[in-house]
């Protein structure tokens, strides 16, 4: 007669054949989504094949500090003395050099220019990129940079930026009211906005339960806070500026985001459509339509010579 084996002890069995498996699919599961994470992150350095020179642009290397004691890179472009400054700030995965064909008009309308990388972009990445935890901090240090300078009108200062940088942008102007015009391109109002699309881009996958799984270990990575994921951009202190706002076909998800904004700045701000937004290497008549679609903005919402009203 066969001997019964008591439940305890198949339980055990059970357990102990089937909790190693689990454990390696768990662990597997959490490499693949620190893997995720850190690709994110990280971005990795791209090429900067071109520089001011390249576009007879005269230009110097200077270097401001964040709170935090880092220092951030960029390229000096003086245009007209005591003319207004535009930051240009270049966005995710993309480089200074993307910005100097739009810098070579505005240098011809006179505006003094100052070009930087975000977080973990550009040639020689610094540190991570955030998704706008901390690009907000970088672009107010510029903004102090540009207006110490004695050769600028530093209250007449306008910024273009680019999806993270449009972020930054919409919420360093919100706090600084030097800066009279913004041109930001595909913005998103909160990090938890963007992180799902840069997991969907990263892996093909548009999936709940892995868009959460990155959400919290970005949070781990970053030593955050969910009410940090989820801060928004405050455009009441926008009703008194001129925002331009673009979205792209070939950034819907963004478009999408870029849309929300809109409705929510009162007075409503000019939102226009193209047919791409910025990404890296932009050509032809593509860029030329949108170089001139922003220049256009700037010239007429931050004139080189201050309007007087009657």
């Amino acid at each position: 007669m066969r001997r019964r084996v008591p439940a305890r002890v198949q339980l055990r069995r059970f357990l102990g054949t089937v909790l190693p498996g689990l454990g390696m699919i768990f662990a597997g599961a959490l490499v693949v989504v620190g893997i995720v994470v850190y690709r994110i992150s990280h971005p990795g350095p791209v090429l900067e094949p071109v520089n001011p020179s390249h576009f007879l642009l005269p230009s110097m290397d200077v270097t401001w500090s964040t709170p935090d004691g880092k220092g951030i890179p960029g390229w000096w472009i003086p245009g007209t003395r005591g003319a207004p400054a535009i930051l240009l700030a270049p966005g995710y995965g993309m480089s200074r050099g993307d910005a100097l064909s739009l810098a070579t008009i505005l240098r011809e309308q006179g505006y003094n220019l100052l070009i930087y990388d975000q977080r973990g972009a550009g040639a020689s990445p610094r540190g991570a990129s955030t998704l706008g935890l901390d690009e907000t901090a970088d672009m107010l240090a510029a903004l102090d940079f540009l207006e110490h300078r004695s050769d600028v009108a530093p209250q007449r200062i306008g910024i273009w930026g680019v999806d993270v940088a449009a972020r930054a942008a919409l919420k360093a102007a919100a706090m600084r009211a030097a800066v009279r015009a913004v041109a930001a391109d595909s913005p998103y109002s909160r990090v938890s906005d963007l992180l799902p699309i840069r997991v969907q881009e990263e892996t093909g996958v548009d999936n709940r339960i892995l868009n959460l799984a990155c959400s919290l270990a970005f949070q781990v990575y970053r030593l955050t806070s969910s009410s940090a994921m989820e801060e928004g951009i405050a455009v009441e202190p926008l009703s008194d500026r001129a925002v331009l706002l673009i979205q792209g076909e070939n950034r819907k998800e963004l478009a999408r985001h870029t849309t929300a904004i809109s409705e929510r700045l009162q007075p409503p701000k000019e939102l226009i459509s193209v047919r791409a937004a910025r990404f890296r290497f932009m050509s032809g008549e593509e860029l030329k339509n949108y170089d001139r679609q922003v220049s256009n903005f700037f010239a007429l919402n931050l004139p080189r010579v201050p309007t007087t009203k009657k």
